[in-house]
């Protein structure tokens, strides 16, 4: 009879563990395993025409992405910038990189820097083949949906 009692014992608690990593799943929470460098690496199209690249080496540049207001004239325009990312996350929105962008010919102004969000990372329960993987920007040009280009 103690064994029984065990053995609920033990499952009630693998039970309450599925649980709770379902709902830090299904509301956004981190991943099982951390986004890495590999999975943002590489050359990102947006859905409005816009393409950004992510080098290994935390360089990153961003062309043609409309809707920016990152610009002397403070209005929303197509941006063209370089950057550099390190691995960040927004602290309610899934991993991603975070971003610093110098607008080609300008000096660095504020607001030129922005979370880059990568859901569908195959780190839960996608398909694990790249198609279900997809980013946007947090702050400038959120409607525009980016894929990764396949490699190889």
């Amino acid at each position: 009879m103690q064994n029984l009692a065990r053995a609920v014992l033990v499952l009630f608690g693998l039970l309450v563990l599925v649980t709770v990593d379902l709902a830090v799943s299904i509301e956004g929470g981190k991943p099982s395993v951390p986004l890495t460098a590999q999975d943002v690496t590489g050359t990102w199209h947006g859905d409005r025409g816009a393409r950004l690249e992510v080098t290994a080496d935390g360089r990153a540049r961003l062309t043609n992405a409309p809707d920016w207001t990152c610009n002397p004239a403070g209005q929303p325009a197509a941006l063209t910038a370089e950057g550099s990312w390190i691995m960040d996350r927004h602290s309610d929105e899934s991993p991603g990189i975070l971003i610093e962008f110098t607008v080609d010919g300008m000096p660095p102004a504020p607001g030129c820097s922005d979370w880059f969000t990568v859901n569908g990372t195959g780190k839960g329960g996608t398909t694990g083949d790249g198609s279900d993987v997809w980013a946007r920007f947090l702050g400038h040009g959120g409607k525009e949906r980016y894929r990764l280009a396949p490699t190889g």
